[in-house]
């Protein structure tokens, strides 16, 4: 299961636009009276009630979903089967993905492949009933009640229930800059305690990997008593799964947080969770792999606009971000250094130049990012500011460090000059 879900979130980034394209373009023809919006709205529906379906592993929850989803499509005159259909096309296209990367793991492709079933069969029964009940909601039909539960024939045994929870909500997290997040559309503002919010920057940095209750508590609260940090351990976890999930039952597990006996961790890998972190490394892995120059260009400007300020920028002080803050301002430097050389290499040096500045802002030490900015300089015609670029680098340098520029810094300087004699 964990490597089926690890490609699933890989797939996602570009998943929504590329399949729905195709889905306009060339699948089912009740779809070429739709707007292209609507499918995406459909196809939303879909991967999120894949996630809910991976992350959850139980019918009940997955049934849930897609009731109130019919409700929703009802009322705005869109057949909830079109989500359906929606979900079954973009499972065959997320199944040939998979079987590309899942190609030496084969007892995951087949889990794969079971849980689809499942999905599709379930899925449509449920719409059934859940389109008849929204339809009796809004005066359609007649008032005749539906079923309040579908019996499973592969599993006689098991009803499932009326809605009584919706299913958690795509959790967005922002982590560059000010660390924010969001249910859905609805941005959380009231965190109740600045525990809960330094638990989910903490449980962030850890990037899905299980941490200790006993370390966190010693990051938090090392002068307390080991009992005393337990008991603000609980209050923060407490309070942090409260504003994650405000509707959450109370002996319900979280679905953001999991816990293994005194291990906690965020369920990248499982749960409905868009982070910006990740979003970050998974563009700059697809930059460096790139098989042409246009197209690591773009994976670069996607990744670098992502990245809109240091990371946790709201907890600077705090130690146990400081290792991660300036590994990814590192990879923010050299990613912006590198798209600046591919740019050059296209001729584009204004844009080449403020990928420079950019990389100068964030680390004014950097000296591939002055050498980048020579030859864009270069590139302009502009001598003045070729020269004055030179002699911020070596007062900075001096005036900073005590050192001199790199040799490549000062050939770098000289290959600008002769390219600028050139012109």
């Amino acid at each position: 299961m964990q490597q089926v879900v690890r490609v699933f979130h890989q797939l996602l980034p570009d998943f929504v636009d590329h399949v729905s394209a195709q889905i306009v373009a060339n699948h089912v023809p009740v779809y070429a009276s739709l707007p292209q919006q609507h499918v995406k709205m459909a196809l939303y529906n879909a991967i999120h009630s894949i996630e809910i379906d991976l992350a959850q592993g139980t019918t009940s929850v997955y049934a849930d979903y897609w009731r109130n989803v019919a409700v929703q499509r009802a009322q705005q005159g869109i057949s909830p089967v079109h989500s359906m259909l929606v979900t079954h096309l973009s499972t065959n296209v997320m199944t040939q993905f998979l079987k590309q990367a899942l190609a030496r793991e084969p007892e995951a492709l087949a889990w794969w492949l079971e849980r689809t079933h499942t999905i599709i069969s379930l899925g449509m029964l449920v719409m059934t009933e859940a389109r008849i009940n929204a339809l009796q909601q809004l005066g359609q039909l007649g008032s005749e009640p539906a079923s309040s539960g579908i019996i499973i024939n592969e599993q006689p045994n098991l009803m499932l229930p009326p809605s009584h929870w919706q299913a958690p909500n795509v959790l967005h997290m922002q982590a560059f800059g000010q660390l924010r997040a969001w249910r859905g559309s609805s941005e959380i503002i009231n965190w109740g305690r600045k525990s809960a919010i330094a638990l989910l920057g903490v449980l962030i940095t850890q990037r899905g990997q299980w941490m200790q209750r006993e370390q966190i508590c010693e990051l938090f609260w090392p002068d307390l008593a080991p009992s005393q940090a337990e008991a603000q351990f609980k209050v923060a976890l407490n309070a942090l799964t409260a504003v994650l999930e405000p509707e959450r039952p109370t002996r319900q597990a979280s679905s953001y947080i999991q816990r293994r006996h005194t291990a906690y961790r965020l369920a990248l890998d499982t749960a409905p969770i868009q982070l910006d972190l990740l979003r970050f490394e998974q563009l700059l892995q697809r930059a460096t792999q790139a098989s042409n120059r246009p197209e690591a260009i773009n994976y670069y400007r996607q990744a670098l606009n992502v990245y809109t300020g240091d990371f946790l920028g709201d907890c600077l002080y705090s130690d146990w971000a400081n290792g991660l803050r300036e590994q990814l301002r590192a990879n923010y430097v050299q990613a912006a250094c590198d798209l600046a050389q591919l740019l050059l290499a296209e001729q584009q040096p204004n844009e080449a130049l403020e990928w420079a500045e950019a990389a100068l802002q964030a680390d004014p030490y950097h000296e591939t990012a002055y050498q980048a900015s020579f030859m864009a300089y270069a590139q302009l015609g502009n001598r003045q500011q070729l020269q004055r670029s030179y002699q911020r680098c070596q007062q900075t340098l001096e005036h900073d460090l005590g050192l001199a520029p790199l040799a490549t810094t000062k050939a770098a300087y000289q290959q600008a000059e002769q390219t600028l004699n050139q012109l």
